[in-house]
Order: C-alpha cells, then sequence, then structure tokens
C-alpha cells in the first residue's frame, strides 16, 4: 500500500520491520518504527486550511481501505469517546461533564453518510516543508464518515488553538455536517470525562469544560 502512495498529494511515514530480533510483523515490545518524514508543524491557526487541504488528501488515498479487526478490541479513553458518539455507550465524568455530554446527546439524529477509514487526530499531525506535499503522521484509526475527521480537527482548532467559530460554517460539508460536529465534541469530551472520574485532568484536559462551552453553543444554535 506504501508504495502505491500518492505522494505528490499527501506524504505517510512508511513502516519500518523490526531489526535483529525474533519478532514477526511491523512491532516490537508493543513499538513500531517508521522512515523520519521531513516537515516542521502546522502554524495554527494561521495555516489551519492546509491541515483540510492535507486531511482530504489523505482521505482520498485511504477511502477503500476495508475496516481493521483491531478498533472492536480497543480499551482507551478514546475508544470509549468513539463509541459514546457514535454507538451510545454510557459516558463516565464529573457531573459538569456528563451535563455538557447529556446536552449533545439530546441533539443527535441518524447519520447517512458511509463509514470508511479516517486520521481521529489529524490537527495536529500535518508537516509542511517547502517543495514538498503535506505529510500526515500519527495516525490512529477508525472506521467512521470521512467528515468526521474534520469535524474533529475544526471543533479542536476552535476548542483549544484559538481559531475563529466561523470555521464552523467555512468547514462546512454535507447534510451530515452538523451531526459530525456534535459527533466530534462528544468524541472529545468522552476522554475528558474518563479522567475527570479518576482525578487524572492534565494538560489542556483541565480547562477543557471551560473551553468549550462557547463551542457548544455554537454549534447547536447552528
Amino acid at each position: 500500500m506504501y508504495a502505491a502512495w500518492a505522494a505528490e498529494q499527501v506524504r505517510v511515514p512508511e513502516p519500518v520491520p523490526p531489526q535483529g530480533t525474533d519478532e514477526v510483523g511491523w512491532s516490537a515490545d508493543g513499538w513500531g518504527a517508521h522512515v523520519f518524514v521531513p516537515g516542521r508543524e502546522v502554524d495554527l491557526p494561521r495555516e489551519v486550511g492546509q491541515v483540510r487541504e492535507a486531511s482530504d488528501a489523505f482521505h482520498l488515498s485511504v477511502q477503500n481501505l476495508p475496516r481493521p479487526d483491531f478498533m472492536d478490541a480497543r480499551d482507551d479513553p478514546w475508544a470509549l469517546g468513539d463509541r459514546l458518539a457514535w454507538e451510545g455507550a454510557s459516558p463516565e465524568g464529573d457531573r459538569e461533564t456528563l451535563d455538557v455530554i447529556a446536552r449533545l446527546q439530546h441533539h443527535l439524529a441518524p447519520v447517512s453518510s458511509r463509514g470508511q477509514v479516517i486520521h481521529g487526530d489529524i490537527l495536529p499531525n500535518v508537516l509542511l516543508a517547502e517543495g514538498l506535499s503535506p505529510a500526515v503522521i500519527d495516525w490512529p484509526p477508525y472506521y467512521r464518515p470521512v467528515g468526521m475527521a474534520n469535524a474533529i480537527a475544526v471543533t479542536d482548532a476552535v476548542t483549544f488553538r484559538a481559531a475563529p467559530l466561523s470555521l464552523l460554517d467555512e468547514w462546512a460539508a454535507g447534510a451530515d455536517w452538523n451531526q459530525l460536529l456534535i459527533r466530534a465534541l462528544l468524541y472529545r469530551l468522552g476522554p475528558t470525562g474518563f479522567f475527570a472520574a479518576r482525578n487524572r485532568l492534565t494538560g489542556s484536559l483541565v480547562t477543557h469544560l471551560e473551553r468549550v462551552g462557547p463551542v457548544v453553543d455554537a454549534v447547536l444554535s447552528r
């Protein structure tokens, strides 16, 4: 698959098999390695449009990949967020987090877009390099409508990266866009609730509820 990748549109790091071990496959002791991909981080929110371009090219390249079986065995806070957004999983969290989740859940409606393999965290994982196509790294795969990837990216941008709320309209695509925004917010709130219930909030999650309030209001008022 990597040898046939459309590198003129988007680059990806090619995995390297373990060297000097008896292990087969693509990991050793739970770790994997990839070929170095040159590039710098995107300057957010100024270059957020280039994230969208990279996302669209990446997802066009992977649109026909089959659903990975390992997704069914996932048991981590982000898998909880995905199942909260799409499969009716029960949320965890403190009262404030659960109240915001319940408010979003009240507005859930069916989505008609078909699923495909997507990147679940593309906003911080695009690299830019002069004279090269953008690179997409650190891929946590999910199997959801393709617009979900951009919905996660844009809600992350306005929640955590001080991007303007107008991006919610500028990135709109397809009849399911509002539902994808709601589910993207639930996807992020799932892990926040998980860590809050265990008194383990760190980093940007400490202020997640404070930051996301205006975003929830904007999404639900669309």
